[in-house]
């Protein structure tokens, strides 16, 4: 196995209208929740704050 092989669109596309995969399985499912989501954007406001204040306080001095 070559670590930088392609796939033609082609053989992607034939891939695809015949249903097979690259044997992980069908489609993906949405697992995710509201709650999840809402958590996920929470941590995202709380990890940038604290990431803003420690490039502030960097800065400062």
């Amino acid at each position: 196995m070559s670590l930088f092989r392609k796939k033609s669109l082609e053989h992607i596309q034939a891939e695809f209208e015949a249903g097979h995969t690259d044997g992980h399985g069908g489609g993906m499912h949405k697992v995710l929740k509201v709650r999840d989501l809402t958590f996920m954007g929470i941590a995202a406001v709380i990890g940038a704050g604290i990431f803003s204040t420690i490039g502030t306080a960097a800065s400062n001095g």
